[in-house]
């Protein structure tokens, strides 16, 4: 098949995202992609320079980049919604019960299936994921995930201390079902696919497991996910454990977990030491303002960590988060910290693609990245500007029209 069969004209209200205070608009726009690439977006009319493309006008309806998601709980997905208290009652009372049925490979099965359905048809065509403590169920989800053509960041949840009896595993085999899987899956299907180790939190992992996976991640440049200081029950848990450490970001520091392909989500109460910790080691931030409204946890103080350097992208954490729509995460980022629809926009998007190092792959339209987009419809507007506060402010799951991965027509 030639270049000219597999190229393809989009047009409608283009949105462009390119820093926390600067979007492009084209309206009308043009998307120009051939095969599973973008070769262009432009405001004048290029079917003259492309006769044979396939020509699709949307009219009104806006075309964004595929949404990034930096933080989800994909054994969590059954229960969006449920239950009520603060983290760390939350969490034994309700996730760590659904997160043991994942021992049960068709149950994993049933449920990462449907959960890369629901995130597409929310319009995430990237997304980092914690799995469960089972090898086998974290080996079905990268599976569902190569089967729908996302990319996906995804980790073994390691819990060796302080866990159900269901959910503790050994220090050593926690580690090397972690490393199986690394091997397996991480740069799978063309790079789509990565390993990210996933220690859960502190006080779920020892000094030791932590320190073997700070040691993997700087022999390998493995990727790593965890939380940081998401309550204040849980900052004072840390504190008592680890008497001997200068902070919670401390204890990670020392496990050698901090570094540039570090991400660590909620970081709500943290120190200014810790603050300038965090930028000094280039960890990325997941922003989680749904969840942290859900749970009680707080606001995260995002002016202060945007100030000290660091990056920070948006994530759902479901089912913390009551919804896999990154519409709702912007609009509950810019109510909690006054922040614009732009950079709402932005960090649901480019921010989330260079927190993940892949911004020459994805997060906006710039010619060679892929061709992830999502089609979305919501009237009435004016003008251009006003259609990105309403899809900030008033938007959710049910204005995405259509899902674009790889140039492939994922949902409609």
């Amino acid at each position: 098949m030639g270049t000219r069969d597999t190229r393809r004209i989009f047009k409608g209200l283009v949105i462009n995202p390119l820093a926390p205070d600067r979007v492009d608009y084209y309206d009308p726009g043009y998307l120009v992609i051939e095969g599973e690439k973008i070769v262009r977006i432009t405001a004048d009319d290029p079917r003259w320079e492309f006769p044979d493309a396939k020509f699709r006008d949307f009219n009104e309806k806006i075309i964004l980049p595929g949404f990034v998601d930096t933080h989800v709980h994909l054994p969590q997905f059954a229960m969006m919604g449920v239950g009520e208290g603060e983290l760390l009652t939350w969490l034994n009372t309700y996730t760590y019960p659904e997160e043991a049925r994942f021992a049960d490979p068709a149950y994993a099965e049933e449920i990462s299936t449907t959960f890369f359905d629901e995130l597409v048809a929310n319009g995430t065509t990237t997304a980092a994921i914690y799995c469960s403590i089972h090898e086998p169920a974290t080996d079905i989800a990268f599976i569902a995930a190569r089967a729908k053509g996302v990319r996906a960041f995804i980790g073994k949840v390691m819990m060796d201390r302080n866990s159900p009896p269901g959910l503790m595993e050994d220090t050593e085999r926690s580690i090397h079902a972690s490393v199986r899987l690394f091997e397996k899956w991480d740069n799978n299907d063309g790079g789509r696919l990565r390993y990210v180790f996933t220690p859960r939190f502190a006080a779920s992992c020892s000094i030791s497991l932590m320190h073997r996976v700070g040691q993997i991640a700087r022999e390998t440049g493995a990727f790593v996910q965890s939380h940081l200081a998401e309550n204040v029950n849980e900052v004072r848990w840390i504190r008592d454990l680890f008497p001997d450490k200068p902070s919670y970001a401390g204890v990670y520091d020392d496990a050698g977990l901090l570094g540039a392909r570090t991400i660590m989500a909620h970081c709500i109460h943290l120190s200014a030491e810790e603050i300038n910790l965090l930028a000094k080691r280039e960890v990325k931030i997941a922003f989680c303002p749904y969840s942290n409204q859900t749970l009680r946890s707080g606001t995260m103080p995002y002016r202060k960590l945007q100030d000290a350097g660091l990056m920070i992208s948006l994530g759902t954490d479901i089912a913390g988060g009551p919804s896999l729509s990154m519409f709702e995460q912007m609009r509950e980022a810019i109510r909690a910290t006054a922040m614009t629809p732009t950079e709402a926009l932005y960090l649901a998007t480019l921010a989330g693609a260079r927190s993940l190092g892949i911004s020459d792959h994805i997060g906006n339209f710039a010619a060679g990245k892929d061709a992830d987009f999502i089609v979305v419809d919501v009237k009435p507007r004016r003008k251009a500007e006003e259609a990105l506060s309403t899809l900030c402010l008033e938007s959710d799951k049910k204005c995405v029209v259509e899902v674009y991965v790889r140039g492939n027509l994922m949902y409609f």
